[in-house]
Protein backbone atom coordinates (compact mmCIF):
# COMPACT_ATOMS: atom_id res chain seq x y z
CA UNK A 1 0.00 0.00 0.00
CA UNK A 2 1.44 3.68 -0.89
CA UNK A 3 -0.07 6.70 -1.86
CA UNK A 4 0.58 7.97 -5.44
CA UNK A 5 1.23 11.85 -6.51
CA UNK A 6 2.08 14.06 -9.70
CA UNK A 7 2.22 17.66 -9.47
CA UNK A 8 -0.80 18.87 -7.74
CA UNK A 9 -2.61 15.47 -8.49
CA UNK A 10 -2.78 12.73 -5.42
CA UNK A 11 -4.36 9.31 -4.66
CA UNK A 12 -4.99 8.74 -0.66
CA UNK A 13 -4.56 4.60 -1.66
CA UNK A 14 -2.80 2.99 -4.17
CA UNK A 15 -3.30 -1.18 -3.60
CA UNK A 16 -1.55 -3.36 -6.35
CA UNK A 17 -1.38 -7.48 -6.32
CA UNK A 18 0.73 -8.91 -8.82
CA UNK A 19 -0.16 -6.50 -12.22
CA UNK A 20 -3.36 -5.36 -10.75
CA UNK A 21 -3.53 -1.62 -9.25
CA UNK A 22 -6.53 -0.31 -7.31
CA UNK A 23 -6.45 3.32 -6.29
CA UNK A 24 -8.45 4.53 -3.78
CA UNK A 25 -9.49 8.11 -2.50
CA UNK A 26 -11.41 8.97 0.46
CA UNK A 27 -13.91 11.77 1.18
CA UNK A 28 -14.39 12.61 4.82
CA UNK A 29 -16.84 15.26 3.71
CA UNK A 30 -20.66 14.71 2.57
CA UNK A 31 -19.88 16.42 -0.77
CA UNK A 32 -18.11 14.73 -4.03
CA UNK A 33 -15.91 17.23 -5.38
CA UNK A 34 -14.77 14.78 -8.00
CA UNK A 35 -11.77 12.24 -8.05
CA UNK A 36 -8.78 14.80 -10.07
CA UNK A 37 -6.02 12.69 -8.55
CA UNK A 38 -7.91 9.41 -9.74
CA UNK A 39 -8.19 10.74 -13.50
CA UNK A 40 -4.81 11.73 -13.39
CA UNK A 41 -3.73 8.49 -12.27
CA UNK A 42 -5.43 6.51 -14.71
CA UNK A 43 -4.13 8.56 -17.45
CA UNK A 44 -0.59 7.96 -16.52
CA UNK A 45 -1.35 3.92 -15.22
CA UNK A 46 -3.62 1.32 -16.05
CA UNK A 47 -5.70 1.18 -13.15
CA UNK A 48 -8.04 -2.24 -12.30
CA UNK A 49 -10.26 -0.42 -10.27
CA UNK A 50 -10.87 3.26 -8.78
CA UNK A 51 -12.86 3.37 -5.15
CA UNK A 52 -14.43 6.31 -4.07
CA UNK A 53 -14.25 5.88 -0.15
CA UNK A 54 -17.00 8.12 1.77
CA UNK A 55 -19.19 11.04 0.24
CA UNK A 56 -21.07 10.04 -2.06
CA UNK A 57 -19.48 6.89 -2.97
CA UNK A 58 -18.47 3.38 -0.46
CA UNK A 59 -19.60 3.29 2.41
CA UNK A 60 -16.27 3.80 5.31
CA UNK A 61 -18.07 1.03 7.38
CA UNK A 62 -18.93 -1.05 4.44
CA UNK A 63 -15.27 -0.21 2.85
CA UNK A 64 -13.39 -1.31 6.19
CA UNK A 65 -15.55 -4.58 6.80
CA UNK A 66 -14.04 -6.34 3.58
CA UNK A 67 -11.06 -8.12 2.73
CA UNK A 68 -8.66 -6.09 0.74
CA UNK A 69 -8.32 -8.90 -1.96
CA UNK A 70 -12.24 -8.24 -2.90
CA UNK A 71 -11.02 -4.90 -4.34
CA UNK A 72 -9.21 -7.25 -6.96
CA UNK A 73 -11.95 -9.52 -8.02
CA UNK A 74 -13.32 -8.92 -11.31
Amino acid sequence: MFYWRDGGHEVDFVIRSGRRVVAIEVKSGRRRDGTPGIAAMAAAHRLHRKLLVGAQGIAIADFLERPVVDWFAD
